[in-house]
């Protein structure tokens, strides 16, 4: 009898064994498809970013926004400008109006060049365009900043002259200004067009003074100006076609 009731014990110890084995590995099966199943649930970052969906339109989304900046950031530079050109201060001195007009373009000029890069422009024609873009204009500068305060020194008055200078100035700012907004279809049509039309109004002004000059460095300025800007013109026409 004795040894009947051992083997029942042995017996019941077993289930219980099977019992808490069952009952443990149930749990841990529960626990593990709780955390799969978690939305909440914390896992490495390479996991959490393939639960996220693609968004098919993320990239179209973003060009736009940075085509979008670039143009506002443009639309302030040229507001900038136009601030500074009208009315221009008449000096007595039409070469000195035109050159602290240019001085302020080729400033404007500089930044949207800048801009390019700063907004992610990123093809490679446009980006050596910007680099040699800024790194003329800088010299240019230097050259009409000198010109600028010697004529400023001088005090020579053609008030005839520079008022004929003045009449054409004042309709090529206005000119450019009615230009407006510039295509927004990608940053590089964008810098393109808005690069084209600073370019034009430095060739309209420069193919005034001539007319109204009688500074033999102002006149070899101006036609560099022109030589200069209008291959660039037509190079970025082709590139934007």
């Amino acid at each position: 009898m004795k040894e009947n009731r051992r083997y029942w014990i042995i017996a019941a110890m077993i289930g219980v064994a099977f019992l808490l084995i069952a009952a443990f590995t149930t749990a841990n099966w529960y626990r593990g498809k709780s955390k799969t199943t978690d939305p909440n649930a914390s896992t490495n970052g390479v996991s959490d970013s393939l639960t996220i969906p693609p968004n098919k339109n993320l990239d179209n989304v973003s060009a736009e926004d940075v085509i979008n900046r670039y143009l506002t950031r443009e639309q302030e530079l040229r507001a900038n400008l136009l601030k500074e050109l009208k009315p221009m201060e008449a000096s007595g001195n039409g070469s000195l109006d035109y050159v602290k007009a240019m001085v302020s373009l080729n400033e404007a000029t500089t930044l949207l060049s800048e801009s390019y890069k700063t907004f992610g422009g990123n093809d490679e024609t446009f980006k050596l365009l910007s680099q040699q873009t800024e790194k003329g204009l800088q010299a240019e500068n230097e050259t009409m900043k000198e010109l600028m305060d010697k004529y400023a020194r001088e005090e020579h008055k053609n008030e005839d002259m520079e008022n004929a200078y003045l009449t054409d100035f004042n309709a090529l700012v206005a000119e450019f200004e009615k230009a407006g907004t510039t295509d927004s279809s990608s940053l590089e049509h964008a810098f393109s067009q808005a690069l084209m039309q600073y370019d034009q109004l430095a060739v309209n002004l420069s193919t005034s003074i001539l007319e109204y000059t009688d500074y033999n460095e102002v006149v070899t300025m101006a036609q560099k100006i022109i030589n200069d800007r209008k291959p660039q013109i037509e190079e970025l026409k082709k590139l934007t076609q």
